[in-house]
């Protein structure tokens, strides 16, 4: 401790000698002098010492907190400074807080915790991220972490904790997000059309839960959130999500919105209901709770395996749950839907769209169902045709399928 302060006498008035320190700051700057009101020097470096201790040897002069010190409680739910200052702007949600809370206490914590605030610069952030990347981890993933520590440093700029903002000297990673291989219609009429008692082994639960999100666009949390008292005859109500850690709450768009769903799912909803009642759906409780995100995706994984997709092609094509709701999109968009139609039936609104489209009016519901529904048709033989429900102006392409036998005669001819 005795490089942190240096001691020297000084005469008084009364003919006696009393110590002063100099101390030094964290650039090595002397500072000083300050005295200890002591007249021996083992008692003035005891003196030093203690304020050392107590973290006032530099009288006056902002101590800099290390990250740790300053990270304590940031992303306390109900304690912290920063999340009552966001809350008074925007609707936040617990899980925001607790998966920041994940990042800092898994990454950012074991390397940055002993720094002083002041002394995580840019070049430092860029270590970091070199450090990331040297332990494998994905630039997706190493970005969501650079966030929290991004939004944690701005703040103690905002309130001055520090002077300069340290990430006006660094950028994010480039984005390595896994590419994801579209189910295909063959796949989607393979587990949806036909034989699907054989296809989901006779369970009517999970066929229906994934062939709503596939026609919808819903989030599993959103699957899992539908009760009974929102299916009416040709729609659902979306008002709220479900999951085991944070139970029954608003969505994550916040929006509530009345979904148009084909005749055929709803009557799928409605067996389920003559179980289950007016409450959750998706339940084996008697719609007294859902089940969980993890009993869907089993129920997709084997009935992916049932129709010839192997685990090791699944995991290749990065095919998951939320595979729906890229599927979803990309269907409604290829059969005409305007970019703010399929957000309206999607459940996923920017601040804008959602000032502008609160709804989708009695034409839009039509022509939602029309385009779930011709998904749902089986096709034999490959046709052209214009879906005057989708546009009255452009053609649209169906898609081609052809038979099993037609898929023999061309791979004859190839060889």
């Amino acid at each position: 401790m005795h490089h942190q302060f240096t001691l020297y006498a000084r005469k008084v008035p009364s003919g006696g000698r009393v110590y002063y320190y100099y101390a030094y700051d964290g650039n090595g700057n002397r500072l000083g002098p300050w005295s200890t009101e002591q007249i021996t020097k083992t008692a003035a470096r005891n003196h030093c010492c203690l304020l050392i201790k107590e973290n006032r040897l530099l009288p006056g002069l902002k101590e800099i907190p290390t990250f740790a010190e300053y990270a304590n409680g940031f992303w306390d739910w109900e304690n912290s400074s920063y999340l009552k200052e966001r809350k008074k702007r925007r609707e936040l949600t617990r899980a925001y807080a607790d998966n920041r809370q994940r990042n800092l206490e898994n990454t950012l914590l074991p390397y940055f915790g002993k720094m002083r605030l002041d002394k995580i610069s840019g070049e430092v952030i860029d270590g970091w991220l070199d450090y990331m990347i040297k332990q494998k981890y994905k630039n997706t993933t190493t970005n969501g972490h650079y966030g929290t520590l991004m939004t944690m440093i701005k703040y103690a700029v905002r309130k001055k904790i520090i002077e300069r903002d340290p990430f006006l000297d660094v950028q994010r990673l480039i984005d390595d997000t896994a590419e994801r291989k579209l189910i295909t219609h063959d796949e989607f009429r393979a587990l949806f059309v036909g034989d699907w008692q054989k296809v989901w082994d006779d369970d009517l639960l999970r066929c229906t839960a994934n062939k709503l999100a596939a026609l919808t666009g819903l989030r599993s949390s959103e699957v899992l959130g539908l009760r009974g008292e929102f299916v009416f005859d040709d729609h659902i109500f979306v008002c709220a999500q479900n999951d085991g850690k944070y139970g029954y709450r608003p969505t994550k768009t916040r929006t509530k919105d009345h979904i148009p769903l084909a005749k055929d799912v709803i009557a799928d909803l409605r067996k389920l209901m003559e179980i289950n009642g007016s409450g959750f759906i998706f339940s084996l409780t008697g719609g007294d709770k859902p089940v969980t995100n993890k009993h869907l995706y089993n129920g997709l994984k084997k009935a992916l395996l049932n129709i010839g997709i192997s685990e090791e092609e699944r995991l290749e094509r990065n095919i998951d749950f939320h595979a729906w709701r890229h599927f979803c999109n990309t269907e409604l968009l290829k059969a005409g839907l305007t970019i703010p139609q399929v957000q309206a039936v999607t459940h996923h609104k920017s601040k804008s769209c959602t000032e502008r489209y609160t709804h989708i009016d009695a034409m839009d519901f039509a022509r939602v169902s029309n385009i779930q529904n011709e998904l749902l048709k089986p096709k034999h033989i490959a046709e052209t045709a214009v879906d005057e429900t989708v546009s009255n102006t452009k053609p649209v392409l169906k898609l081609v399928i052809p038979t099993e036998e037609e898929k023999e005669a061309k791979r004859r001819k190839v060889s």
